[in-house]
């Protein structure tokens, strides 16, 4: 394979999504990811043109449609999609399967499960993971066709949901090593400013030196560097650990919703969110 690790492709019903080329190329799983700017959305303002805002109350209605759309994409039901309500302060991770389908309805967000991973060997379920600057991860298993995707904010890096990740794995019986890891787009380092007490959590959790205090007038974190270093740390080999860092949450706004680059109006945040698929063929 060549160091290529994306591409943006039109799927069957026209719309764009980016294409997960390590782990589409196994022919074992398909991984996608929704474009901010693909056509074919109906989310409005900054929450369009493409979002998928599932449980955030601005711009629900038009957000759950665009999920429907990305769905069709990939040529599943919105009805086959397991997802969680995301924490960004947990490190839980479930192993699912079709009968966590049963009495499940993905745009119930009271009754939807607080976590941050998601583990499968069934191919009849597509895991959907939703974030606008925090790390999404795809893992793969082709040996064993077991795949995961966990939401991996600064906080949960640091509690651990990547090596909770990898033990579910471990605990389906995957050896680290044949694990393939994608670690999709985050807000870059250039624009991840900390305060003094985040800084001091990563000081705490033993990732101090993934923050920059030279380059900038205050320290920023090097999200995409930490957690490479974190997979590896986990057992992975390098050659399988693929980090997108070549375009960021923050400045690439025709293609990622962000968070912190808002707007914020009157206290919200109005972004979109940037939602992220990965099933079993």
């Amino acid at each position: 394979m060549n160091n290529k690790l994306y591409e943006i492709v039109e799927m069957p019903n026209g719309i764009k999504m980016l294409s997960v080329l390590p782990i589409n190329a196994t022919g074992v799983a398909e991984a996608y990811s929704t474009i901010r700017n693909s056509p074919g959305g109906v989310s409005k303002g900054d929450c369009g043109p493409f979002s998928t805002n599932l449980y955030k109350k601005l711009g629900l209605e038009e957000g759950c449609e665009d999920f429907r759309t990305a769905c069709d994409a990939i040529g599943i039901s919105d009805r086959e999609v397991i997802t969680n309500r995301l924490t960004a302060i947990t490190d839980k991770v479930r192993i699912v399967s079709s009968k966590d389908l049963v009495d499940y309805d993905i745009y119930d967000e009271p009754a939807a499960p607080r976590a941050d991973g998601l583990v499968t060997t069934d191919n009849s379920i597509a895991l959907f993971n939703y974030a606008a600057d925090c790390a999404i991860t795809v893992m793969l298993d082709p040996t064993l066709r077991i795949i995961g995707s966990h939401h991996a904010s600064w906080r949960g890096s640091l509690l651990g949901i990547f090596q909770n990740q990898v033990k579910a794995f471990i605990e389906l019986g995957s050896n680290p090593k044949d694990i393939i890891a994608v670690v999709f787009p985050s807000i870059g380092v250039a624009n991840y400013e900390m305060g003094e007490e985040a800084v001091k959590m990563f000081d705490d959790a033993g990732y101090g030196e993934f923050i920059d205090h030279s380059s900038f007038d205050k320290p920023h974190a090097d999200l995409p560097r930490m957690n490479k270093h974190i997979l590896l740390s986990c057992g992975l080999k390098e050659s399988n650990v693929y980090i997108m860092d070549d375009t960021d949450t923050f400045s690439d706004s025709d293609m990622w919703h962000s968070y912190r680059r808002g707007p914020i109006i009157d206290g919200k945040h109005l972004n979109g969110m940037n939602g992220y698929f990965i099933k079993l063929k």
